[in-house]
């Protein structure tokens, strides 16, 4: 048999067949795995991650001022519609003749205090530093107990001025 001719005898087809189908099916089987493999489960995976559950008394401080931020931030969105409706009752008001100066009044006041809250708030977030809350337990603690005062007495100012805000636009 001569030896450039790749398939000279019947045999030779055959085992060549046979090696040909063996690793067709290798690779259609090694690639059915590959691809059910990289799919996966595609559902998120409940993690242990801790980080948000709160170890010392100082991390429940830190979560407790970082809680009460995001609601009063929450609010600022409105105050800024306020305080625009406000300032155009009042220029509206003002533009009659005969126009009650005690309402133009009451809508500007509460128009500056929610200018008032909304800068008490960018002064908070300024000044709010966690970094120099310091490195001992204590010292966090105590860092994190006065923000909080801070950062409470900042949400009641932005709630009691949006409440005045909206009882005047009534």
């Amino acid at each position: 048999m001569p030896i450039d001719e790749p398939f000279a005898s019947l045999q030779h087809r055959i085992w060549y067949l046979c090696i040909k189908d063996t690793e067709m099916k290798s690779f259609v089987y090694l690639s059915i795995l590959v691809l059910l493999a990289a799919c996966g489960d595609s559902a998120p995976k409940a993690t242990n991650n801790n980080a948000a559950i709160p170890v010392t008394g100082s991390d429940s401080l830190y979560k407790a001022v970082m809680e009460v931020h995001d609601v009063a931030m929450a609010r600022m969105g409105e105050m800024i519609r306020y305080k625009k409706l406000l300032r155009q009752q009042a220029d509206s008001i003002k533009g009659l003749k005969d126009h009650d100066t005690a309402l133009v009044e009451g809508l500007e006041n509460a128009a500056k205090d929610l200018n008032d809250a909304e800068e008490l708030m960018n002064k908070w977030m300024q000044e709010f530093d966690p970094d120099a809350a310091g490195t001992t337990e204590k010292d966090m603690t105590a860092y994190y107990s006065r923000e909080k005062e801070k950062v409470d007495t900042v949400k009641v100012r932005i709630f009691s001025s949006l409440e005045k805000a909206q009882q005047l636009v009534k």
